[in-house]
């Protein structure tokens, strides 16, 4: 039976933390985006006595070596939450928004935060020597979208009938390395006037749920064997950024959106985006 993590534990760890946390102070776990993951880890050593006795942490007697890894295990559990509350606190999503900024200014959001860890988030543990216990959790980065107050209309693409040779693609990767292009759950797509040609207005979120509207890439072979590319991608490079979301060239917008079946495979999310690795 999978291990659950309670309410009680994730309260306490976003009240232990300040929500201006930098996601660069947290030694214990990592936003990986190229995979859509949240992972971080926990550990918690057994007390001993000068005996080398194991001790109950807070009162100091001596108590059997199960109860002390028991305990170990509980509290690890305990820092690898707080340590994903930390990560979470710090993941962008979109343009203009830190989900730091929306758990501030609306409480709702922090509470379905909680109820989202407590019912997703994967917990393994494991000893990692003898008198100390290890924690790994892991949370799927789409999977926050539940607890985002945002709506998704699904609109129309903009058209275009100016390209004299229509071809359908199955996907879109857009290359953005060196335009400090930053990952986030909900990023936009602008044209070169400023317009935006792809983000949560247009897409069918319930094609978001595990990894987000853009999957993430760190090189072009990882893009292309990605499970949203398909077999006929359409790969371009974006020509600057705003806000950090990418820009393409004119002639890339008018190939993409002149064909039917291309504008409904990027309705199901099927973008990728190359990203300069960490």
């Amino acid at each position: 039976m999978p291990k659950r993590i309670s309410l009680a534990t994730i309260i306490i760890a976003f009240s232990l933390l300040d929500s201006s946390a930098s996601v660069k102070q947290i030694p214990n776990g990592a936003v990986d985006w190229n995979k859509g993951v949240i992972i971080a880890h926990g550990e918690w050593r057994v007390a001993m006595s000068p005996e080398g006795l194991p001790v109950d942490q807070e009162g100091g007697t001596v108590i059997s070596l199960n109860r002390g890894r028991v305990n170990a295990y509980r509290r690890a559990r305990e820092r690898a939450i707080e340590n994903m509350v930390r990560l979470v606190k710090g993941i962008r999503i979109d343009a203009d928004t830190m989900l730091s900024d929306l758990l501030e200014r609306n409480d709702a959001v922090q509470s379905r935060i909680v109820n989202l860890i407590a019912s997703r988030v994967k917990v393994r543990e494991f000893p990692v020597d003898f008198a100390t216990s290890g924690c790994r959790v892991e949370l799927y980065i789409g999977d926050l979208l539940h607890a985002v107050p945002y709506t998704y209309p699904s609109e129309e693409f903009p058209s275009r009938i100016d390209n004299p040779i229509q071809t359908n693609y199955t996907s879109l990767i857009v290359d953005t390395r060196g335009l400090n292009v930053e990952p986030m759950i909900l990023p936009s797509i602008f044209n070169e006037e400023g317009l935006e040609v792809y983000g949560r207005f247009m897409v069918d979120i319930r094609h978001a749920t595990k990894y987000g509207i853009v999957v993430y890439a760190d090189s072009h072979d990882k893009a292309m064997k990605s499970r949203a590319a398909g077999d006929n991608p359409y790969y371009t490079m974006a020509v600057r950024e705003i806000k950090g979301c990418p820009v393409l060239a004119g002639r890339d917008v008018r190939k993409i959106f002149s064909g039917k079946d291309t504008m409904e495979q990027l309705k199901k999310c099927r973008v990728i985006f190359i990203i300069d690795a960490k």
